[in-house]
């Protein structure tokens, strides 16, 4: 880091006199009790005035045995918009094991969460059933509904880049009077973990990135590791003879309701997937391909993807309205973060051949549009010009990868991992997005973080399989004879956990 750099995160990270308040606090789906605070901090380096600062807000998990008092597991959230504090109980998921001697802290990064929401309305679930993009100039209504958010906040995203907020995190860590930190980042959360490494990096032990986005690869790209999840989905049905069998056409059955939708919305009533109530539902390709989407995530809901076209396909679209719930969650995002990083470091490296990668794929060519329209208002300033450059460190890391992720492939984390000379890539063939989620990764990180090494990992365990049987009907899977005649008469329904 160059010197003035160096000196301006000097400045922004000065302990504070006495530590935080803590009190008890619990997370959303979490029983543990946990311990909340929160420290002030600048909004930037030259802030002139206390009104110019933001409170971050953090969480502790204790540690069951505090054998490492001095250490602490730092987990940063994805997104980008999510607050740590709103997932703890995937956090402590995947951390369990880790948690059996460290404490794990969860900051709340800043525009998210408790640390200063940025956050502006959004169309409900039945207006979203109810739009038209087939017949709407959607660039248009992106710049002035992101018009009304800018207006709204009244923020300049430029203090809300990853950049930014990586002094927050080291402030708690001082604040809190850790001497070392293990870092575990998930999705943009690997991000994040990787500049807090880059700027601090005699504070960081060890470092696992699961779901690696590098600083050299742009969500863009999402796009096409999207289709080639969704076309993972077929080959395996190809593979399967009951999926082979039900659905014979399933390919075909997908290329011509795309084709369908891009050239004709379907206009229909659906009841509502949570009130149950008839609503109206203009049906186009966006909304497939974003329900398509969210459906790669989970290897349960992969499972109904063919099933759900074919009767698509023939004019039922209950089972699809399930589906579309999903895309719901973004609501829960901070829309400020998630644009301060597309806008801030992501956009100024866009090149004439980068934009027609992205557009070969209907979602990434559909981000691109949004992207940009949304972007010429923000008007973030670009973080500096070797932002991209991987980050070189001796740091032992864990890096992560599903083999059917939607969303950040391998080929992410080998990008990620060019300059590591530490570093171990394990992938788990049949897992999706976030692997300490579906596999036996907890394990792996514990035993990574107490070695301090990943080079004796015995990495076997992540090739379980984890695809589960494809959906050809609503009440269950198809089977051969041979092996319905092996099924007890209490049958034991496919699990909720990947």
């Amino acid at each position: 880091m160059p010197a003035a750099a160096s000196a301006q995160q000097t400045k922004l990270i000065t302990p504070q006199q006495a530590k935080p308040a803590l009190t008890p606090c619990y997370a959303k789906n979490l029983t543990d009790r946990m311990l909340c605070g929160s420290i002030r901090r600048p909004l930037h380096a030259n802030a002139p005035t206390q009104d110019a600062s933001i409170d971050i807000h953090f969480a502790v998990l204790p540690a069951i045995n505090p054998l490492h008092p001095q250490e602490a597991v730092l987990g940063f959230a994805g997104g980008p918009g999510q607050a740590a504090f709103d997932a703890a109980a995937t956090f402590v998921h995947g951390l369990r094991y880790a948690r059996e001697s460290r404490d794990i802290l969860l900051v709340d990064q800043r525009g998210t969460g408790k640390s200063g929401l940025l956050q502006c309305d959004s169309l409900d679930l039945t207006s979203q059933f109810a739009l038209d993009e087939n017949n709407l100039d959607m660039a248009a209504i992106t710049r002035q509904e992101t018009a009304l958010c800018l207006d709204k906040l009244q923020v300049d995203l430029s203090h809300y880049t990853t950049v930014a907020a990586a002094a927050d995190f080291e402030a708690v860590r001082l604040a809190l009077g850790y001497q070392k930190l293990h870092l575990y980042g998930g999705s943009y959360g690997t991000r994040m973990a990787q500049e807090y490494m880059r700027q601090y990096p005699d504070a960081v032990l060890t470092a696992t990135l699961d779901g690696v986005v590098p600083f050299n690869q742009s969500f863009g790209a999402m796009g096409a590791a999207s289709d080639a999840s969704l076309e993972a989905v077929y080959t395996y049905c190809d593979a399967s003879p009951e999926c082979r069998q039900q659905f014979p056409d399933a390919r075909a059955q997908l290329q011509q309701l795309q084709q369908r939708l891009t050239a004709q919305t379907i206009s229909t009533t659906v009841r509502h997937p949570r009130t149950y109530e008839l609503i109206e539902l203009k049906l186009t390709r966006a909304k497939l391909q974003q329900a398509l989407r969210f459906a790669l995530y989970s290897n349960r809901y992969r499972a109904m993807i063919p099933m759900v076209v074919e009767q698509a396909s023939q004019g039922d679209y209950s089972a699809l309205v399930g589906l579309m719930l999903a895309q719901d969650f973004a609501a829960d995002l901070s829309i400020g973060v998630n644009f301060a990083v597309v806008c801030g470091e992501d956009r100024p490296f866009w090149t004439a051949q980068s934009q027609a990668e992205f557009t070969k794929s209907y979602l990434g060519h559909s981000w691109l549009q949004g992207a940009e329209a949304s972007c010429n208002v923000w008007q973030v300033k670009p973080v500096a010009a070797d932002y991209t450059v991987p980050l070189q460190t001796d740091t032992p890391v864990l890096l992560l990868s599903g083999g059917l992720d939607p969303a950040t492939p391998p080929g992410w984390a080998e990008l990620a991992m060019a300059q590591m000379s530490n570093a171990r890539h394990l992938i788990a063939p049949h897992a999706t997005h976030i692997v300490a989620s579906q596999t036996c990764a907890p394990k792996l990180i514990s035993q990574f973080i107490n070695q301090q090494s990943a080079s004796t990992l015995d990495d076997n365990c992540l090739k379980q399989e984890l695809r589960h049987p494809f959906l050809t009907n609503a009440n269950g899977t198809a089977m051969t004879a041979a092996a319905a005649l092996q099924i007890s008469p209490v049958s034991t329904p496919i699990s909720d956990q990947e």
